[in-house]
């Protein structure tokens, strides 16, 4: 396993689950019968040889398990990774969320491949949903989406591939003596590198002190805590919505910033709406946290190739226009930070801080007076249209991150079908109302739109 990968996995405790859910809702009309459970369990093994982490389990050497190993699951079972739930009437946005917090919080067995997939019935307007429990070890946000791309297709009647079904005949697991030695290699190259990434660490804390831009970027763990940082417990909360991507790209070119940088400019509003309803102090802006992609346009469908960026979102600037505008520019430096640092550096760290991080987390982030950030995002360019599973129409692709204290709140934005479809997790502590936040997040925008119009700047 990666160092990154192996970060993901031991990060996990008894409160704090590291599975995504990836959530598809879909629209069956075209040809007139639901999805049956039967059929998903028939079609998706005929797929599984796509996804080779689908069919691996971990498994951990004694003195070695900071970086386990993915090995074929001799015993792997469909049955084991899908099953049904059916939501009581009406069958509302609200009652699908409830059901996603108690899937966020059901943790994945790591005696199986670290996924697990649920068929939702008895939504309002006769859809169904497919809600899938991954691992964040085994896909980040790009892997997930390719994923995505592979089994489904941009017209009805297909999927974008051809089959490819795993057999376990074809597996071959790998000897323990034959694991044990690379383990030892592992280590004691780990021990031989040790000057080589100091030297890296130092290096690259000058580059970013003399980075042009460093006023626009956050410290690091320089963020007060607030009532988004309240220690948590292992309960989640979800809620989802969508906003018009066109509005927000109309945003971005009324203000010369990007997409990306619009979309933080109007959360940054619903921050500083969300703090001015909790009576906390608006005069410093809030922090925020996002991953970039080593490569946006690799079609790699495993593992984890990103690196953080911390930017300010200027919930303090009272004037909608220049609050997007200071955010986006905060975004700008802090991608363009990322890029110039590289991502190497990262994937070493994370190969010697796999035990120790998660080791340390938990005992800091009740009680440190600063933290890293008060809120994390994901903005991802996804389809631009809708995409089919044969002849069933996913109406709905929607992404829920994860809850690590002590930033509990972490908000996902995919594009797709032409809508901005957001995620959000949090813990009732940090966020009791998700959907009240989301609900925040379109007054921003409207208020955002408003004022564009008013000063004659967006096209009508």
């Amino acid at each position: 396993m990666t160092g990154p990968d192996a970060l993901m996995l031991n990060m996990e405790t008894s409160t704090t689950p590291m599975h995504t859910l990836k959530v598809a809702i879909l629209d069956s009309s075209n040809r007139g019968t639901p999805v049956t459970l039967a059929e998903l369990r028939a079609l998706v093994p005929r797929y599984l040889g796509h996804f080779p982490r689908a069919t691996q389990r971990i498994e951990a050497l004694r003195g070695h398990r900071g970086r386990p190993f993915w090995v074929p699951d001799m015993s792997f079972r469909i049955a084991h990774h899908i099953d049904e739930h059916t939501l009581p009437t009406p069958g509302d946005q609200s009652q699908l969320d409830e059901l996603l917090a108690a899937l966020a919080t059901k943790r994945l067995s790591r005696d199986r491949p670290l996924w697990a997939m649920t068929l939702v019935h008895g939504l309002s307007g006769d859809r169904q949903a497919v809600v899938i429990r991954v691992h964040h070890a085994v896909v980040d946000g790009l892997a997930a989406l390719n994923c995505f791309r592979t089994v489904t297709s941009d017209s009805p009647g297909a999927t974008a591939a051809e089959p490819n079904p795993w057999s376990i005949d074809d597996a071959t697991p790998p000897e323990r003596t034959e694991m044990r030695a690379m383990a030892r290699r592992e280590s004691v190259r780990l021990i031989r590198d040790l000057p080589h990434v100091a030297a890296d660490v130092y290096r690259t804390g000058v580059a970013a002190r003399r980075f042009e831009q460093r006023r626009a970027v956050p410290h690091f763990m320089g963020a007060d805590r607030t009532s988004f940082n309240t220690p948590s417990s292992h309960r989640r909360r979800c809620a989802s919505a969508s906003i018009p991507l066109a509005d927000v790209r109309r945003v971005a070119a009324a203000t010369g910033t990007t997409v990306n940088g619009a979309f933080h400019g109007i959360v940054a509003g619903a921050i500083r709406a969300e703090r001015l309803a909790r009576r906390e102090r608006t005069d410093r802006p809030a922090v925020g946290m996002f991953g970039v992609c080593r490569d946006l346009s690799s079609p790699r469908r495993q593992g984890n190739e990103l690196a953080t960026a911390t930017v300010y979102l200027h919930t303090e600037i009272v004037d909608p226009v220049e609050r997007v505008r200071a955010t986006a520019s905060s975004c700008a430096a802090a991608v363009s930070l990322r890029r110039q640092l590289g991502f190497d550096l990262t994937e070493h760290l994370a190969t010697y801080t796999g035990r120790l991080g998660p080791w340390a987390r938990p005992i800091a982030a009740p009680i440190a007076p600063l933290v890293m950030n008060h809120i994390t995002t994901a903005n991802m360019p996804g389809p631009k249209e809708h995409r089919w599973i044969g002849d069933v129409k996913v109406e709905q692709w929607t992404s829920f991150a994860l809850a690590i204290a002590p930033a509990d709140v972490n908000l996902t934005a995919y594009s797709y079908a032409g809508q901005l479809s957001m995620g959000l997790i949090t813990t009732p502590e940090s966020m009791a109302d998700p959907a009240a936040f989301l609900g925040r997040v379109q007054s921003s925008l409207d208020e955002l739109t408003s004022a564009l119009r008013t000063a004659e700047m967006l096209d009508r």
